[in-house]
């Protein structure tokens, strides 16, 4: 049945990780929001949903490094190494909606996805949802969705968590101090993290120029409980990264390829008031709003190309939602909501090439968005529920002016674009046995074209055009699974199957189609050129002995690319990959302790460049096997203090899963966090 519980409480009562440095999360107890919108069991969810809880030991200092174990996900990297993306079932990472207590992050203009610029120190838990999920976050869920949930407060009047680790892959350190409270109807949790990271090292050592980062935050959430079944809160975010970029590759375009970013700021404001228990049928009313920055200061050289860029962009986001839940009777409980969002959008840019300066101005692009949805939960019988959804979405993208010189603009780029789409989902929950549910579930995911992709003109390695006459990409989504959790075994198991069109890929264009100012030159578009088949099988597995852990986390997959005349399932994604592990943990003189072994692997995989569709030739990725170990002990009369330490790579396998940049040889990483 559906929990009406306030989102504090449902992330408080997400049960607490086994001992690693992130642990997914199965337990009868867990409570999960994204797969409805509202607090609910796990075992209740039709969708696949993987939720990972940060320990008290520090080893990832940013959140892609957090959840890169989860099945189905792969870290995307454009050679920055504390800026990764999250790609999920094969889906391109700008196919991955990002949330933060619900609400999104955006980027506007870039060619690989939404940062997930978070404090990666100030999170209560992940859910990752995997699969299309259109219907209940809108634009952008094709691949699926990761959802930050941030800190809570302590009940005590003062808590305070703080840590320090040493990661030797860049030879640098983090640090972070979080204070937390409640005194009478008010609540805080205060937040701050500072990382140093020197430039990474590969296997054998080599030290790759140009790869350091230095990133910073500031987190406040304040909640005062005006009656007691009213909630009203504030929250503040700040993150702020100076990072450097390289590449590995030997792809003659990008193996010169070098830049900094000495500014990519976030700030968010946001206001939020719950009501709970209104009458017999209104169940909860939440109202939210917000206020977002994301600002990127971005610089690059190519020296074998003569090539040098240099950008300032500026997105302000206004979004607010406005949400009822009704309890309707025993048998139903039905979910009605608005989500509204602008997006505004000022570049300025330069860039120098093929003895030709340019400097130019994007002003006043703006991308408006309006949404209506409904959820309702059948509870047909005592253990089977049928839920269903829909989503009516209007998007509309509007022009603003550049001072670039209209041979370089994009072609039929003056009048506005908008897109009117309706999406559904339904699923059925079955709890055939104790503690265990099968799922079959059905939904539909779209991606409306961003900003940079229908209008502007931007330069990196090569110059890109937008294309107005952009389509939205869609997708339906089918999945048959099970969860099991158990006083020792803990399971969850997935089929799916996504079939995709209208995919937006670039393309490289020819000289008859560049102005003759631009010919020769090697240049790029978008278009709808592509569809895609995704099926595989997920596996989670865990089984508690006395002391002894197995656990096993593996996906077996294969997308199909089609671009309407070249097909492959050469996409860069590996057909298996996973990681298996032996953890063990046991109590000394009233000292607990652990010790995690596990291997991280994956099947060798290629990604054909069909038709353009990629900046880089078709490349060739060597599978792998890591070995990893990680160590723990925790001391003092409550166990307040933890020490960690790990061996990354034990083996220092050369490898790499994306085209710039390989992966960080054998390291070693110290840490220690208290708490009080």
């Amino acid at each position: 049945m559906k929990l009406l519980l306030t989102p504090m409480a449902a992330a408080v009562a997400v049960a607490l990780s086994l001992p690693a440095v992130a642990e997914q999360v199965l337990t009868v107890d867990t409570i999960v929001v994204s797969g409805s919108r509202s607090a609910e069991d796990l075992l209740d969810e039709a969708s696949s949903i993987s939720v990972i809880k940060p320990d008290a030991k520090i080893a990832a200092d940013n959140v892609p490094d957090l959840i890169k174990d989860v099945g189905s996900v792969n870290l995307v990297s454009d050679g920055t190494p504390g800026v990764k993306r999250i790609s999920i079932r094969g889906e391109n990472a700008s196919r991955t909606l990002l949330l933060v207590d619900g609400q999104r992050i955006d980027d506007a203009k870039t060619k690989s996805g939404a940062p997930l610029l978070i404090n990666p120190f100030f999170i209560d838990h992940v859910e990752v949802l995997k699969g299309p999920s259109s219907v209940l976050y809108g634009s952008d869920a094709m691949g699926g969705i990761v959802h930050v949930i941030t800190k809570q407060a302590s009940e005590e009047p003062f808590a305070a968590q703080g840590g320090a680790a040493y990661c030797g892959s860049g030879n640098g350190f983090a640090e972070y101090l979080n204070l937390s409270g409640t005194l009478g109807d008010f609540s805080y949790v205060l937040g701050g993290f500072n990382t140093d990271m020197g430039d990474m090292y590969l296997s054998g050592h080599d030290r790759v120029d140009n790869t350091s980062y230095y990133s910073k935050g500031l987190n406040a959430h304040l909640s005062y409980l005006l009656t007691p079944d009213s909630l009203l809160s504030f929250t503040s975010e700040y993150f702020n990264v100076n990072a450097f970029t390289a590449s590995t590759t030997d792809d003659p375009v990008y193996r010169d390829f070098k830049a900094h970013i000495p500014k990519w700021q976030r700030v968010k404001n946001a206001l939020s008031l719950e009501l709970n228990d209104i009458n017999e049928y209104l169940a909860k009313v939440s109202l939210s709003a917000y206020v977002q920055d994301n600002d990127k200061d971005f610089s690059s050289t190519m020296q074998s190309r003569s090539l040098e860029v240099g950008v300032e962009n500026e997105q302000h986001t206004y979004g607010g939602n406005l949400q009822f839940e009704l309890a309707l009777s025993e048998m139903f409980y039905l979910t009605l909501g608005y989500d509204g969002r602008v997006d505004e959008l000022c570049a300025d840019s330069s860039a120098s090439f093929s003895s030709m300066n340019v400097s130019y101005s994007d002003d006043d692009y703006q991308q408006t968005t309006h949404a209506l949805y409904a959820l309702l939960e059948t509870y047909l019988t005592d253990t089977l529920t049928l839920d269903t959804g829909v989503r009516w979405n209007y998007v509309e993208t509007e022009v603003g002016s550049s001072t670039l010189p209209s041979f370089m603009l994009a072609q039929g780029g003056t009048g506005s674009f908008s897109n009117t789409r309706v999406v559904g989902s339904a699923g059925l929950v079955w709890h055939a046995i104790d503690n265990g549910a099968l799922r079959l579930n059905w939904s539909q995911g779209f991606r409306v074209p961003n900003i940079q992709e229908l209008y502007l003109t931007t330069f990196t390695g090569e110059m890109q055009l937008g294309n107005p006459e952009l389509d939205p990409e869609t997708s339906n989504n089918y999945e048959l699974g099970f969860r099991y959790a158990g006083s020792a075994l803990t399971a969850d198991a997935a089929l799916f199957y996504t079939k995709a069109e209208n995919y937006i890929e670039t393309y490289r264009l020819a000289s008859s189609e560049l102005p003759p100012y631009l010919a020769g030159m090697l240049a790029y578009s978008y278009r709808n050129i592509a569809s895609a088949e995704s099926y595989g099988a997920e596996l989670s597995l865990a089984y508690a002995f006395d002391y002894l852990t197995p656990y096993l986390d593996v996906t077996l997959m294969e997308r199909k690319y089609d671009t309407g005349t070249e097909t492959s399932t050469h996409t860069g994604i590996p057909k298996l990959k996973g990681r298996a592990g032996l953890r063990y943990a046991d109590s000394y003189l009233n000292l607990p302790y652990y010790a995690d072994v596990y291997t991280r692997f994956a099947t060798r995989s290629r990604n054909d460049n069909l038709d353009g569709a990629s900046y880089f030739d078709n490349t060739d990725f060597a599978g792998y096997m890591t070995l990893n170990l990680q160590l723990g002990i925790s001391c003092g009369d409550k166990q307040q203090w933890n020490f960690y330490a790990g061996i990354d790579n034990i083996f220092d396998k050369d490898y790499q899963t994306t085209e710039l940049i390989k992966e960080p040889g054998r390291f070693f990483s110290v840490g220690v966090s208290a708490a009080f």
